[in-house]
């Protein structure tokens, strides 16, 4: 090994180590029970037991301006192994699996905090439906699906070493449209937990950057498949959308837009313009930083034979501002509590 690049490897373990001291990380274990939402008639039946979940992971938190204007907070990332067991092992089994986690601080007054906790994750499912063997289970169908997760989260510092938390988690868990039946389980759940602080530096304080007063514009198109009912392989899913919003609050805006969408698991005979979807909408931004977590609710104003009967469906999309005008990001469609497709998102700011 060379004398540089034994100096380079030096300055890399120096910086990295010296990174890690301005950090705050922490080790933590939660238990959970939980309530499953029985979204239709059918699925009554088996949504009458209570699950309970058990969860471990590791947290870090970077401290530096250049993290902290990300969503103009501080923040958690991490990777959480989780196991929910649905207590009805014959038709619905359990679920085990790892997520990623983003969990912003919105209020802190020492010794409590207040984060908003939020994830997805690939979960496996031992029970899914089966025309045979396991017909009531309308909730799954796939054995590796998605897990998406939002919770409020207050802690307690016991001390400087420890800390308790008391969450509300609203779970979903879905094979985002890849696979039908596709009803997905929506699971509210309580948690207690605890963690142990591996460091935990004194936070800086930092400005926030000033909220913009004026109307905001971007485009932005979806792009997912999804298998075809009643036949075999794929078809793309995709959507274009437009939507002109504008900040109410800190962390708050409202807009509207309109989406158009064509999906090509649905009447495909069809001509092309009757085939597509048109759906104007009204939309709210949770925005912190370069995060963006908005929801839609969109109007078919028009929608091919053969889509869903409602009239109505909502969106929920995750985005990261990449640069001033560039941002990609996921969404989620869903009829009520019925996720239809999971899909991954491009825009440009205008």
């Amino acid at each position: 090994m060379s004398m540089r690049t034994l100096c380079v490897l030096i300055c890399v373990g120096f910086h990295f180590h010296h990174s890690l001291a301005q950090s705050v990380r922490r080790l933590g274990a939660k238990a959970s029970v939980a309530s499953i939402i029985a979204h239709s008639s059918e699925l009554e039946p088996i949504s009458q037991s209570t699950p309970v979940g058990f969860g471990a992971g590791w947290q870090w938190m970077a401290t530096g301006q250049k993290n902290w204007e990300v969503c103009n907070c501080f923040y958690y990332l991490g990777v959480e192994a989780f196991y929910y067991n649905f207590n009805n092992p014959s038709v619905l089994g359990s679920a085990a699996g790892v997520a990623g986690s983003f969990e912003p601080i919105l209020w802190r007054k020492e010794p409590w905090a207040l984060s908003l906790a939020s994830g997805i994750g690939l979960t496996y499912l031992n029970r899914v439906y089966d025309p045979q063997d396991n017909p009531e289970n309308l909730f799954f169908s796939q054995a590796m699906s998605f897990l998406l997760f939002v919770a409020p989260v207050l802690e307690y510092r016991i001390s400087p070493d420890w800390s308790a938390q008391l969450g509300l988690s609203y779970n979903h868990i879905s094979n985002g449209g890849q696979k039908q039946p596709n009803k997905g389980m929506n699971f509210p759940a309580i948690s207690l937990g605890a963690s142990r602080y591996l460091s935990s530096p004194q936070l800086p304080r930092y400005e926030k950057a000033s909220t913009p007063s004026e109307w905001q514009m971007y485009l932005e198109a979806g792009f997912t498949t999804k298998g075809r009912d009643g036949g075999p392989g794929r078809g793309a899913v995709w959507s274009l959308a437009g939507e002109a919003y504008r900040s109410v609050a800190a962390i708050s805006a409202f807009g509207a837009g309109l989406d158009v969408g064509k999906d090509y698991t649905v009447a495909p005979e069809q001509r092309f313009w009757p085939s597509l979807t048109i759906a104007p909408f009204v939309a709210h931004h949770f925005t912190l930083g370069r995060i963006d977590f908005s929801q839609w609710m969109a109007f078919y104003l028009q929608k091919p034979v053969g889509e869903r009967n409602q009239r109505f469906y909502q969106r929920y999309l995750l985005r990261y501002k990449i640069n001033n005008s560039l941002f990609a990001g996921v969404g989620l469609k869903a009829h009520g509590h019925v996720a239809e497709n999971l899909d991954v998102r491009l825009g440009w700011s205008l």
